[in-house]
């Protein structure tokens, strides 16, 4: 049962870190090739600077108010209060889909290309279920876990490609075009999902900080950087007839006589996602069902499931739910718009009161 309990926003914003971080690691051409990794570092910057005008509003609402958009909701609009918790339901719907879609299909092909791809999923939503269930604070725990591991798996990541890092045949010159960084300042966008789930999670952290969610953007910005600079520059053209650059970069890790680290991947990816949709359905939980209940989380794990099913049989299906754009489109609206609305609301409230 999803509890109440108030945790520290600083393990809050750590889980959030790692959910960010997770984007690049599952990247899939979707960068413009012909950008140089100095085009990229400022695409980056551009993109993770959106990402904090869409934490923006979420940030002032939890200083004045200290509490979320679904909490608010219920306090200020309760006849707005299930139209909004469905609005909410649908977004982490489509988002949870949005990442698993390419995960399993890494999942599927690098690794276990004999097992069904929706068996996969289940067990993966089944996983994901039962966390929610346990709520944002254990999830939250779990980050500090996913943390070491992740800094581990980075090590052997990096420090097993310095070997192969070669500068001759590219530059730091910044070469690319207008729409390479429209496309690219795009892919950069897309960690503003964390700012949903502070948006409708926060309430339930405390000791929070405006320079938590600062600092979570910029070291994401020095995750995608090294990987990008190692990708570029360990891996050059190579990386260009290959799908997901960061599990060829883990596979050409090498320590010695010790090459590959490809495993390490896989495990900092699952958890990654395990994590990502973990909270979503925390999220889910918290608006439709006030007590958190069991029922709520598996309904909406079934949901998900079902869709997918759906969209690995319907190609057409399954380019809607992988488009960037009606993601972030509905970002905006869940992490800006929403959360300035009840800003002014929560304002009015106050001055009726005064």
């Amino acid at each position: 049962m999803q509890t109440e309990v108030k945790f520290s926003s600083k393990r809050f914003l750590l889980a959030l870190l790692l959910c960010a971080c997770s984007v690049i690691l599952l990247q899939n051409n979707d960068l413009s090739p012909n950008a140089s990794f100095t085009f990229n570092a400022i695409c980056i910057a551009a993109g993770l600077a959106v990402c904090f005008l869409f934490f923006l509003p979420s940030l002032i609402l939890k200083k004045q108010t200290d509490s979320d958009v679904l909490t608010l909701a219920r306090r200020f609009t309760p006849k707005l209060r299930i139209p909004i918790a469905i609005f909410y339901a649908l977004y982490f719907v489509y988002a949870a889909l949005y990442f698993l879609l390419p995960y399993i299909d890494m999942f599927h092909t690098k690794y276990f290309p004999e097992v069904t791809p929706c068996l996969i999923t289940f067990i993966m939503l089944l996983g994901c279920a039962y966390a929610a269930c346990k709520g944002v604070n254990v999830i939250s725990r779990f980050g500090i876990f996913l943390f070491l591991f992740a800094l581990l798996t980075n090590i052997l990541m990096f420090g097993g490609s310095l070997s192969e890092l070669d500068f001759s045949h590219y530059s730091f010159e910044l070469n690319g075009e207008f729409n390479a960084f429209m496309q690219n300042t795009l892919y950069f966008v897309t960690p503003s999902f964390i700012a949903v789930i502070f948006a409708c999670c926060s309430g339930v952290t405390r000791n929070f900080r405006f320079r938590q969610p600062v600092f979570t953007l910029i070291f994401t910005g020095l995750k995608y950087a090294a990987v990008i600079f190692f990708v570029w520059f360990a891996l050059g053209d190579y990386v260009g007839r290959q799908t997901y650059p960061a599990f060829v970069l883990s596979r050409v890790a090498h320590f010695g006589p010790f090459a590959g680290i490809e495993s390490f991947y896989l495990a900092l990816s699952t958890m990654s996602v395990f994590m990502i949709v973990s909270l979503f359905l925390c999220c889910i939980s918290r608006g439709t069902c006030s007590d958190g209940n069991r029922k709520c989380v598996l309904i909406f794990t079934l949901i998900i499931f079902a869709l997918y099913v759906t969209a690995t049989y319907i190609n057409s299906v399954k380019e809607i739910l992988a488009n960037p754009i009606p993601l972030l489109l509905l970002t905006f609206v869940a992490a800006v718009m929403l959360p300035a609305a009840y800003i002014f609301v929560g304002r009015k409230s106050n001055a009726k009161g005064n």
